[in-house]
């Protein structure tokens, strides 16, 4: 499938705050209704980018297993290809989702237990010497390893919104240069395992982290929010004059590169259901309008950060994200994202 032909969204369940809290609780029965509940609403629904938990693999690699091999399997029931992310680097101040801590990626920047770096240098030597490090290679052994050719999935999504500080656009950076280090080895850890799908990165807002990730990327991903209640801090998203200058931005890095560019997060929030269609048709419209395939985020109500009404937890400057309310009924007006996902 090429990346114009995808038209998806992004599942987290409903049950849990945190990524370790929906895998150690996976409720693979209320799994099964939401799914089902969006193919009926989103028939043209193609493409799931299903976030994944390594800290709950690290503690019940068995059970986690389990409960990733059951939901690849449902998606594949209503004709839906997945997109696993492997990891995530997006700390919320709100709801955290929880991920990688800098703290397990950067040298010298813990000391645990006396060992200074929890990830080493992958080509000082033994690649999986460090604690954290034989950690992540297990798991990515565990889930890459097994499903190198399974064509349930589509691509595998290496890391969720990895550099996003200002630190990207500094060249001497020991931070940005510690994280693509990190997610270099992941990308040679995935493609030694014999992984045939395509790798990507989910990127924020960034033309420079795009780039920097490019040539570890197979496919190109990145997020392209217009953030239309001006509630973000990148200018790329604030106005539509600049948010299409971003899209142009990227699409060039996609055409100097020779690879393709799907939008793996897109459509921003709002609480008023009427502003969060008008932001829906306008972004996925640019995007239409490109040729580049998109996962929304996200499908349904979920207590995790972004995905859920005031009366349900804490809510952040993104506001409500999601298309399918708690009690299973459709946000009024979200039926047009079938304009943009034909069956």
């Amino acid at each position: 499938m090429r990346t114009e032909d995808v038209h998806g969204f992004n599942y987290d369940g409903s049950w849990g705050t945190s990524g370790l809290d929906l895998w150690q609780h996976h409720d693979h029965g209320r799994m099964a209704v939401e799914v089902a509940r969006g193919k009926e609403y989103f028939p043209g629904w193609n493409v799931a980018r299903w976030w994944l938990s390594h800290e709950a693999h690290q503690r019940d690699p068995a059970r986690f297993l389990a409960n990733f091999e059951a939901g690849l399997s449902l998606f594949e029931r209503h004709g839906i290809l997945v997109v696993p992310v492997l990891f995530n680097r997006w700390r919320d101040p709100v709801c955290d989702f929880g991920g990688v801590p800098l703290d397990h990626i950067v040298p010298h920047h813990s000391a645990w237990t006396g060992v200074d770096d929890l990830f080493a240098d992958p080509d000082a030597g033994d690649p999986v010497a460090a604690p954290v490090q034989a950690l992540f290679h297990r798991y990515l052994v565990d889930v890459v390893g097994s499903h190198v050719d399974d064509p349930r999935i589509w691509a595998w999504d290496l890391c969720n919104e990895p550099l996003m500080g200002r630190y990207v656009e500094d060249d001497d950076s020991p931070v940005r240069r510690a994280e693509l280090t990190w997610l270099t080895w992941c990308q040679r850890v995935c493609k030694g395992l014999g992984a045939v799908q395509p790798l990507t990165i989910g990127n924020f807002a960034s033309v420079k982290a795009l780039e920097l990730t490019e040539p570890i990327s197979d496919v190109l991903g990145f997020h392209p929010y217009f953030m239309a209640n001006g509630s973000g801090h990148n200018e790329n998203t604030l106005t539509k004059p600049a948010f299409e200058a971003f899209l142009d931005a990227c699409e060039a890095v996609a055409q100097r590169s020779g690879k393709q560019l799907y939008a793996s997060e897109t459509v921003w929030g709002a609480r008023d259901d009427a502003a969060h269609v008008e932001v829906m048709r306008y972004t996925l419209g640019q995007l239409a309008a490109r040729r580049i395939g998109f996962t929304v985020h996200a499908l349904g109500h979920s207590l995790v950060a972004d995905l859920h009404q005031d009366a349900y937890g804490p809510v952040g400057s993104p506001e409500w994200l999601h298309f399918v309310e708690a009690d299973g009924s459709l946000r009024a007006g979200h039926e047009a994202f079938n304009e943009f996902a034909p069956r």
